[in-house]
């Protein structure tokens, strides 16, 4: 996850020096899906597996582990094949393609009006503030590789008053499918969960979480405008700014509990 590179450091009021830096590792993941090439992906060099269920699942290729025949991953090649049990319709591959806005130059199969017919999530989680702010405490302290390099985003889920998992990578979206694999290849569901974000919430990252069921997302970065319309359309709770004590809620702020 992490390179020392040699440098020389420029400072105006010192004498310049060489010295070696720490910088994050990035890799290119290329997915091969029932021998076709589906995407590669710039990425950081850990949980390759859970990388591509992530991926797979967030994008809609698969919709359970159990959709999945075989998956063999070349740590060398940094290419993962992986075969389904039934076969995936190719028609919309090309065309429904868009390049994100994430971090790691990411792809999304997603097509906008593809969300007209989605049901607005039904959840009866309900979160305190402080917890909020507790987690997000536990969550920056975590991220010991942003500390070391300064290049890299991370991602959690939570449930109830703990991080249940935690993941890191140099792409925003990266960074929640890892956690969304490890959290389904752990055999636990999604439905109950919320997820934490070091960047800002994007349109791609809101639909992600409806597909998936999740019905919160806090980050301590900002929302963009489409990602609260879409938001409050599918009654997914946005918490954005959430550092110290304070947070902005977006949408759907029944989810968050204030104290009185």
């Amino acid at each position: 996850m992490i390179e020392l590179i040699k440098i020389k450091r420029v400072d105006l009021k010192n004498e310049a020096q060489k010295l070696d830096d720490k910088v994050v590792a990035e890799v290119p993941l290329t997915i091969i899906l029932n021998n076709e090439e589906l995407s590669t992906l710039l990425c950081s060099p850990d949980k390759l597996k859970e990388l591509t269920i992530g991926y797979l699942l967030a994008e809609g290729f698969i919709n359970t582990l159990e959709d999945i025949a075989r998956i063999n991953l070349d740590h060398q090649r940094s290419v993962v094949r992986l075969e389904t049990t039934n076969p995936v319709d190719k028609t919309d591959w090309d065309k429904k393609r868009i390049i994100t806005s994430g971090c790691g130059r990411g792809q999304t199969f997603y097509n906008f009006r593809d969300f007209s017919h989605c049901k607005p999530i039904k959840s009866n989680l309900r979160v305190k503030a402080i917890l909020i702010a507790d987690l997000m405490k536990e969550f920056q302290n975590a991220s010991k590789i942003f500390k070391e390099t300064g290049g890299i985003h991370s991602a959690a889920l939570c449930e109830k008053n703990k991080i249940v998992a935690f993941s890191e990578d140099i792409g925003r979206h990266n960074a929640v499918d890892k956690i969304i694999g490890e959290v389904v290849l752990q055999g636990e569901s999604l439905k109950d969960k919320f997820l934490i974000l070091s960047g800002r919430i994007s349109s791609e990252i809101t639909l992600k979480a409806v597909r998936l069921g999740v019905p919160l997302i806090v980050s301590r970065s900002a929302p963009t405008d489409m990602a609260v319309r879409l938001a409050k359309q599918l009654k997914v709770t946005l918490v954005g700014f959430a550092r110290g004590s304070r947070m902005n809620v977006y949408s759907e702020e029944g989810r968050i509990v204030c104290p009185k």
